[in-house]
């Protein structure tokens, strides 16, 4: 499809190029042609009524005077001289090969064409040739016509063959794929289940020297990694070394192209983790950011013992995705997990939102006060998830900090806030919420509802003796929080 759009796109760049380049001049002649110089008057074929108006001449403005000196002078044409029908006829003959071409080498062109009917044409051909090419040259305009046709027919051909010639590319390069992928993994499956010894195998992987075989099977190889465990995943890494594959690898990784760097870390990764510790360290902080999150990914895959310490290095953002898949390979690899409150005082505002996180998920309760600090932070994002810490960790010394920090905040942190109350929440802190059910907006009264019917059984009873004059929506807050579905 990248292939096809490409074709399509370049037909409609030289289409407007060819448009361009041909209706720009003709566009500027015409519109030359419309403006008559001042003190020129074209002959008109009316009668005119009034004879001593016959032989006037139209008198030059001041402004005219002084633009058209040249006509002034008396070398130039008269002021009174007009422009017969004839004369304009001439002046616009060629008008269209004009632009390409002077009129000498157009009548030359015209002269040869009809020397070469009368000396190679026979006589009953003569006549239609010689009116075609009059009509050709009278009317220029279907000349650009045919050559138009003609360009958007080459354009159309030209398309038509790189189509057809990517689809066939394509085809025999899915069919090599597909041929040379089986026969390696047939190969690689009958030597890690002891089938044939390494010298048989080595003679079956045929053409192993060429580049875009030995990209198929690390492809191969790659796979086999991801499916297998136990003591057969041990081969993989064994074979790769073997056909000296990590040197293809580490060519990639050194690559200007950042997807060849991506694909290159990877296999490092995967298949030569000894050789490609060194590297990652340097690509942490990488520009790109697709390269800067694989490595960072790596990075923790490769240093179990303590696999955040390139935060310490750390100068570009620690992107969510990284923060997504690294989550993703804690829990698949079982990955220790170190105390997060530690990184919380990290510049980096990613590192500390992602350090909440993880305090949170994991209910990391060693250094609870670095949590509540970062409620005080200027980012929103942040002081959202020390609210949801908060929550989660039930910081119950926390009520009155939050209470204080209520007014000041934004509506998504204030209904945070008021959801803490759910679970935190004591009968001191009604007089709170039931200033928010007052006063507050429609969300903020629902969600400080819930907090108190489901707070405490004496704060439930104090919100149902509230009359409507004290709280109007209050019916209507109450059914919707003892709805099951809410």
């Amino acid at each position: 499809m990248r292939h096809i759009s490409f074709a399509i796109n370049q037909l409609i760049a030289n289409s407007f190029i060819f448009l361009c380049i041909v209706t720009f001049p003709q566009a500027a002649q015409a519109k030359h042609l419309l403006f008559v110089q001042p003190g020129i008057s074209i002959q008109q074929p009316d009668t005119i009524e009034n004879p001593e108006a016959k032989n006037a001449v139209i008198a030059p403005t001041p402004e005219a005077t002084v633009e058209n000196q040249e006509l002034n002078s008396t070398d130039t044409i008269p002021l009174n001289k007009t422009i017969s029908f004839s004369e304009k006829q001439k002046q616009l003959e060629h008008s269209v090969l004009s632009i390409f071409v002077s009129n000498e080498k157009i009548e030359q062109l015209k002269t040869k064409l009809i020397e070469y009917g009368e000396q190679h044409l026979p006589w009953k051909a003569r006549k239609v040739y010689f009116e075609v090419i009059e009509k050709v040259f009278d009317y220029s305009i279907l000349l650009l016509f045919a050559a138009l046709i003609l360009f958007f027919i080459t354009n159309i051909a030209i398309v038509l063959f790189t189509l057809n010639y990517t689809i066939k590319r394509k085809n025999q390069k899915g069919r090599f794929e597909r041929i040379y992928g089986k026969m390696y993994e047939e190969v690689i499956m009958d030597y890690i289940f002891g089938n044939i010894d390494w010298e048989k195998a080595l003679i079956k992987l045929k053409k192993i020297k060429n580049k875009a075989n030995r990209r198929i099977l690390i492809s191969v190889l790659m796979n086999f990694k991801a499916n297998f465990k136990g003591e057969l995943e041990n081969f993989i890494p064994e074979i790769y070394l073997k056909l000296n594959l990590q040197k293809d690898s580490l060519k990639l990784a050194k690559s200007r192209h950042s997807h060849k760097k991506v694909m290159g870390i990877m296999e490092l990764t995967h298949l030569y983790p000894q050789g490609a510790k060194g590297m990652i360290s340097t690509l942490i902080n990488d520009p790109n950011d697709y390269v800067r999150t694989e490595a960072q990914i790596a990075y923790v895959t490769l240093n179990n013992e303590n696999p955040f310490s390139f935060f310490d290095n750390l100068k570009q953002p620690f992107a969510k995705w990284a923060q997504l898949s690294v989550f993703y390979l804690i829990r698949l690899n079982q990955i220790p997990v170190p105390a997060f409150a530690r990184f919380l005082s990290f510049k980096h505002y990613n590192i500390r939102n992602f350090s909440l996180k993880m305090i949170t998920f994991f209910q990391q309760l060693e250094d609870v006060s670095e949590v509540i600090k970062m409620a005080d932070s200027e980012m929103e994002e942040t002081r959202f998830l020390a609210y949801k810490a908060i929550n989660d960790l039930r910081l119950y010394d926390s009520r009155e900090l939050i209470k204080k920090k209520f007014d000041g905040e934004t509506k998504r942190n204030k209904l945070e806030i008021l959801k803490a109350f759910k679970n935190i929440g004591d009968t001191d802190d009604f007089a709170f919420l039931e200033e928010v059910m007052i006063s507050g907006s429609i969300s903020l009264k629902l969600e400080a509802c819930r907090s108190v019917y489901y707070m405490s059984e004496e704060s439930r009873d104090k919100i149902s003796k509230h009359t409507k004059k004290e709280i109007p929506e209050l019916e209507l807050l109450l059914a919707h929080v003892k709805d099951p579905r809410n």
